[in-house]
Parts: C-alpha cells; structure tokens; sequence
C-alpha cells in the first residue's frame, strides 16, 4: 500500500474518533461546524480507501498515521 498522507487537521480528526468521540463532539471540542468535521471524514475516508470508521481506524494504525 502507497503511503498515506494526512493533513495535521485531519490527523487530529482522526484520532478524536479513536477516542470515540462522535462527529458533534469533535465539531464542538475544535470550535468547528458539524459539516467541516463531516468533511473531514469523507475526505480521510477516501484516502484511507475506506467506507466506515473501524475499517479507517485498522488502515490508519497500520500506515503509523495514529
């Protein structure tokens, strides 16, 4: 697999929801909007080439994103 790059916006994203925290809790936690965060999401999960969130969590702890 190609290496995945993330940006520090995302990286953070990403590992709120490891956290388990819900897309309006990560919205409130960085002063963002629930559709920025929703973005955030869609846009990880396509590079990660994923389509829910255990799987994207699994691809970014084996690329060393998380």
């Amino acid at each position: 697999m190609a290496s995945i790059t993330v940006t520090p916006r995302e990286g953070e994203v990403l590992r709120l929801i490891q956290d388990g925290l819900s897309t309006s809790q990560i919205a409130e936690q960085l002063s963002l909007s629930v559709n920025t965060i929703e973005s955030h999401r869609k846009k990880l999960y396509r590079k990660l080439g994923v389509s829910r969130v255990a799987e994207a969590l699994k691809v970014a702890k084996s690329q060393g994103i998380i």
